[in-house]
């Protein structure tokens, strides 16, 4: 299983390379409480691809009755997150736009994630 899993996340890169002026760079942003008063914000960044949710999105994925018309899905590969963990509770900045993430799910492989974003 290890080798198939190396084999997708390899497939991914690919396609990342591939589709490079489709790629957005931004920082994932999640703010932590730390048990004290000031909370601490840990960020990775991230790559992105947006899609539009198709009619089939809505069948598949687990967050879709919280889809809204200008919602983005967003396609980003799990090995971006080093110090965060995938949580709604997150932000995404691309260059000034800012998108909460209002649903994700991991794909069975954990090579990528369906993000739902938001702009702020």
């Amino acid at each position: 299983m290890a080798n198939l899993r190396k084999t997708f996340l390899n497939g991914i890169e690919t396609i990342f390379k591939t589709f490079e002026e489709a790629v957005h760079v931004g920082t994932f942003n999640v703010v932590t409480d730390n048990g004290f008063d000031d909370p601490s914000t840990v960020s990775d960044d991230i790559r992105c691809i947006f899609e539009k949710f198709t009619a089939k999105d809505l069948d598949l994925l687990s967050f879709a009755s919280s889809i809204q018309p200008k919602d983005i899905k967003g396609l980003m590969p799990s090995v971006d997150l080093i110090n965060c963990e995938m949580t709604t509770k997150g932000h995404v900045l691309f260059g000034t736009d800012k998108y909460t993430v209002e649903g994700h799910e991991l794909d069975p492989m954990d090579v990528i994630y369906t993000l739902l974003l938001r702009k702020v």
